[in-house]
């Protein structure tokens, strides 16, 4: 008797929404990227304030998110990386239309701690820092001190991009410690004086502890930071798109939101966050 009660009085809400020119919205669901976490929780604070509905945020990890948009159990997928083939083609054979919508643009950080006298590394000193090959800060220029190297875990788009685009598909050092959040490396960064962490630019910048190092997109290059003029540039060699998915063009409450992301004022919250807007 109480389930009945409960429907017919959802159907009653709607059928006065309906009524008095009320509009009924239901809560859009985001699920995936943490590096997307503060944004989409800040997007979904500044769409509620305008009344245009209910925005639930999850995080975990973009293959969270991925698998989450695969079996169908959310709106909008959150990923730091695009979604590999073999996920599309898993979400074809599931009936899903794949449609990718950038939403940002990140500079993938490299963060050390600020005690550290290295000033910049090019990319393949980085890729032999993460498989394992330099151990410690003299072999770059730096101190005699032994690398604490820390990276995102599997779960995590940004490990899947590093692993891609710096590590060039290599396997990760056997020394690496993986973190289940970017705000752990930060944490830990901070308080290792020989560690080393990458992840999205708002997690680091202006941290206590922490400095960004320029990046050389190869030996004998000059070093790039990871501003906003050398990432919109396509300047800084470690720059990415921050995506949303979802099951084909979107559409009502989901269209709505992702507009309000995308529009002017959407656009200045990720600066506010401390990414890069998609208008520059």
């Amino acid at each position: 008797m109480k389930m009945k009660k409960s429907i017919l009085f959802g159907l009653g809400a709607v059928a006065l929404a309906a009524t008095f020119g009320f509009t009924y919205f239901k809560s859009v669901s985001i699920k995936g990227s943490d590096t997307l976490l503060v944004l989409n929780q800040r997007w979904a604070e500044a769409y509620g304030k305008k009344g245009a509905g209910s925005v639930d945020v999850t995080g975990g990890g973009s293959s969270i998110g991925i698998n989450a948009f695969i079996n169908g159990v959310t709106d909008i997928c959150a990923s730091s990386r695009p979604m590999r083939a073999s996920e599309v083609q898993k979400a074809r054979s599931r009936g899903s239309v794949v449609n990718e919508i950038p939403v940002a643009l990140d500079g993938l950080a490299i963060a050390v701690n600020s005690k550290n006298s290295v000033d910049s590394l090019d990319m393949d000193q980085l890729r032999r820092i993460y498989v394992g090959q330099i151990t410690n800060w003299n072999q770059v220029g730096g101190p005699n001190e032994n690398i604490t190297v820390f990276s995102r875990d599997a779960n995590s788009g940004t490990y899947g991009f590093f692993q891609t685009n710096v590590l060039k598909n290599q396997n990760w050092g056997k020394g690496v410690r993986f973190l289940p959040s970017t705000s752990e490396e930060a944490r830990e960064v901070s308080r290792t004086e020989g560690g080393i962490a990458y992840g999205g630019v708002a997690y680091f910048k202006g941290k206590s502890g922490i400095k960004l190092i320029p990046i050389a997109a190869k030996k004998g290059g000059t070093p790039i930071a990871p501003d906003e003029t050398n990432v919109r540039g396509k300047k800084y060699p470690i720059w990415r798109y921050l995506y949303y998915y979802t099951n084909g063009a979107p559409r009502g409450d989901v269209k709505k939101f992702i507009d309000f992301a995308l529009s002017t004022e959407g656009q200045k919250i990720v600066e506010q966050v401390g990414y890069f807007s998609l208008k520059g």
